[in-house]
């Protein structure tokens, strides 16, 4: 609808310079993010980040030397110098998200520090626009041929694939939480609950865009959105170059569309919601991630039926197999039936390795109790022989007291015998 927040008019730059500039600030965050997972001192890190930069900008004015340099001379002049509808929500998607995942941070058990998520936040980044990026040019191969290769670098345009987005911020979580030795399907968890939060500012971004549109509705449809295109704008009194500018492409045909950008936003707000109650139920590692990739399965596949791609069949964001079903379908069906065996598996695996668990605490629970029951009663009948044998002598030593001291008595000597000795 708005591709343009802000439009700053045509400047003349080299675009080797600005390459240079882009490269040697992800360098950067790169080195102190690695500084930081590896804990190095104020000197090594200096260090690092000096030698990523001298081998990464020689790569980066190499490559674009060899590549880049015959359309993209010095004198080059960028028309249109604006601030982008799509970038913009994208910056607002990743900034939005990082704050919430601090917060969440917080709440973990052992809580997930600050530096952590900011330095994992710039590996996703960098990994998810490479991967989207990739995986969009890969299946839509024809149109990024010949003099037309260059235009693979121009994400403005749109063309992110979301699973690519995916796979890429999976591959780098991974390199980080591997170089910082943390628990990656722990983190990943975490971090898996802000990217259906993060979609759904990106879809509004493509709607502002006009890219990634719905086929054709009925006039009566509730929900439905005229995209326009440079004739329009002029219409409304926009500048002929302005307007060009502004054109919404291959969506501003001459008929009312479903707002496919938004029924996918909408769908991406509700898994965020569902995964955060979700959470207190998660039984193993990696559950709310496959959680995550079943629900957006479904999604995906029933928004397909929604959204504009092949011109033939006026259905679908990219080639439509036998005529029914889309390569997004075909991704989504595989993946969400996957993520879906995995989840009913590993549920169950966890099940039984707690059932498992308890039912070896109890025999030895009750095998203690019976030895301490056992300790007891021979301690009891200890103490019951002491105090026989105790009794057994104090009655044997009464009676030999008697008995000596009967014996000692003297006896006692007739009266009359001692009168007639006396005479």
């Amino acid at each position: 609808m708005y591709k343009v927040i802000k439009d700053f008019g045509s400047l003349q730059l080299d675009p080797l310079l600005i390459v240079l500039i882009v490269a040697s600030l992800l360098l950067l965050a790169l080195a102190q993010s690695y500084a930081s997972a590896r804990k190095l001192r104020m000197g090594p890190a200096v260090l690092l980040s000096l030698a990523m930069l001298v081998i990464g900008n020689a790569i980066v004015y190499f490559a674009f030397d060899a590549f880049f340099r015959e359309k993209y001379h010095a004198d080059y002049v960028f028309e249109h110098v604006a601030i982008y509808s799509y970038g913009f929500m994208l910056m607002i998607a990743f900034v939005v998200g990082t704050i919430w995942l601090i917060r969440q941070g917080r709440k973990e058990d052992p809580p997930v520090e600050v530096d952590t998520i900011l330095d994992l936040m710039v590996f996703i980044i960098i990994g998810s626009i490479i991967g989207a990026r990739a995986i969009y040019v890969l299946t839509q191969a024809q149109h990024y041929q010949g003099v037309d290769a260059p235009r693979m670098l121009q994400i403005t345009e749109g063309g992110l694939s979301i699973h690519g987005g995916i796979m890429g911020a999976m591959l780098a979580g991974w390199a980080y939480t591997a170089a910082k030795k943390l628990d990656f399907w722990k983190i990943t968890d975490l971090i898996i609950m802000a990217v259906p939060l993060g979609m759904f500012f990106g879809r509004i971004g493509c709607f502002l865009n006009g890219c990634c549109f719905g086929y054709q509705c009925a006039p009566d449809w509730p929900l439905r959105f005229h995209f326009p295109n440079a004739a329009d704008w002029q219409e409304k009194g926009m500048n002929p170059e302005l307007a060009r500018l502004y054109d919404s492409g291959h969506a501003s045909f001459k008929f009312w569309r479903h707002p496919a950008q938004l029924y996918e936003a909408v769908g991406a707000l509700v898994i965020f919601f569902y995964l955060i109650n979700f959470r207190n139920n998660k039984v193993f590692k990696g559950h709310m991630f496959l959680m995550f990739v079943w629900l957006y399965s479904v999604l995906r596949f029933i928004v397909e039926f929604y959204r504009f791609g092949d011109p033939d069949t006026g259905r679908g964001s990219s080639v439509v197999l036998w005529n029914s079903i889309t390569v997004a379908q075909v991704a989504s069906i595989v993946l969400g039936f996957v993520a879906l065996l995995l989840m009913n598996d590993l549920k169950r695996r966890a099940q039984l390795a707690k059932l498992l668990a308890d039912d070896g605490e109890t025999p030895a629970e009750s095998t203690a109790a019976e030895e301490e029951e056992s300790d007891e009663e021979e301690e009891y009948e200890e103490e019951e022989e002491v105090e026989v044998e105790e009794t057994d002598r104090a009655d044997t030593g009464e009676v030999e007291g008697e008995a000596v001291e009967d014996s000692t008595e003297p006896p006692e000597e007739p009266e009359d015998d001692l009168r007639n000795l006396s005479d």
